[in-house]
Formats: C-alpha cells, structure tokens, sequence
C-alpha cells in the first residue's frame, strides 16, 4: 500500500485499557496494560515506564520485552522456557513510547475510537540525535485517557522497508532434510510435550 511515495504502516488500536481512571490524567499514562488490534489480531500489551511488553499473537508463548534505556529487546519462550537477548533494530522507526523521541503535531479533527472521544493529529517525530530522519505518523489521543495515544497510523520511508537478497530463499548448507512435520518438531514425544504446554492454563 503506497501513499505519497511512502510505505504506509498502520499500527493498530490500543484497546480495553485497564487500571487508568477516567478522569483527565495530567499527561499521557506510562504505566498500563491494553490490549493492541493489529490488522484485525489481537495482542496483550504491557508499558511500565520505558519497559513495553508484548506477547505474540502467532506464537503461543512467545512474549517480547523491549527495554528501552538498554536499547535491547528480549525474546521469551514459556514454553521452552528459554530467551534471547538482541539490540534494537536501528533500522526500524522509533516507538513513539521511547522517552528519546521528539513529536510535532498538528491537530487535524476529532473522532471516537472505540467509545474514547480522541483528538486526531498530523505529526512528524524522530530521534533528539537523529532529527534529519523524521517519520510521519497520523495520531488518534484519548481524551479520557490522558492523551494516551489509542490509535497510531505511521509512514515509513521507502528506504525503511528494505529489499529482499537471493539468500533468503536459500535452504543454509548446514540444516538437515526431513520427510515430515512431525521429523522436524522433533518427533512424537516433542510435539506432545508442545502440546501439553500450550494446554497448560496461565
């Protein structure tokens, strides 16, 4: 989907709020949990200052941190009980969530989103460090939220989205061909433990 030479993104709504009051908070909340509609999928989201936490919709069990002051992200496994650390992706837009980004807006309207009247926004926002690589971003903030951003529909650059190598279609040398599914979960008594923990009531 292209609009203006961009590619545009459309991040999603941030929906079912839980623990914020509905009196006028002072300013935007940097501590709740929600709920993020994404391309018609959900996924529980949690924020606690510059800590977010999301846990993927795809993947059963798979819960994703992303510390913003370490600028890491880690990857966890309940399932396997297992976890990965990575830096951040400096490739990828900043979160409007990190306490480094600038926003300018412009208000543009009003719209009710999900039962929460909203201002709606044009904006631009970058890096303190970075501010020649802007991003654009049309912004949806609930009133009887604090300002808490709901809705979040952000253009990325074309250089952003990257361009796919011949070597991504390509099989790595060292994996191994199986015949089935079942091979490469690794067999019978894998899949039923995977089984047993996505059964397994939080």
């Amino acid at each position: 989907m292209k609009r203006n030479g961009y590619a545009a993104i459309c991040v999603g709504l941030l929906l079912c709020v839980w623990g914020i009051p509905d009196t006028v908070l002072a300013g935007p909340p940097d501590n709740y949990t929600a709920t993020l509609v994404m391309e018609g999928m959900t996924m529980p989201l949690a924020k606690m200052g510059d800590k977010t936490r999301s846990e993927n919709p795809m993947m059963q069990g798979m819960v994703n941190l992303h510390l913003m002051d370490a600028q890491k992200m880690i990857i966890m496994s309940s399932a396997n009980k297992t976890y990965m650390e990575q830096p951040m992706d400096s490739k990828a837009a900043p979160s409007l969530d990190d306490p480094r980004v600038v926003i300018e807006k412009k208000e543009i309207g009003s719209e009710t989103i999900d039962g929460h009247p909203c201002t709606k926004y044009d904006s631009v926002f970058y890096l303190k460090d970075n501010p020649s690589e802007k991003y654009k971003a049309v912004l949806w903030e609930a009133k009887n939220l604090g300002g808490l951003i709901i809705r979040n529909e952000t253009t990325l650059p074309p250089g952003k989205m990257g361009a796919a190598k011949a070597s991504m279609f390509d099989v790595p040398k060292d994996y191994r061909k199986v015949n089935n599914m079942m091979e490469m979960m690794g067999g019978m008594d894998k899949m039923k433990e995977m089984f047993k923990q996505q059964a397994k009531p939080k």
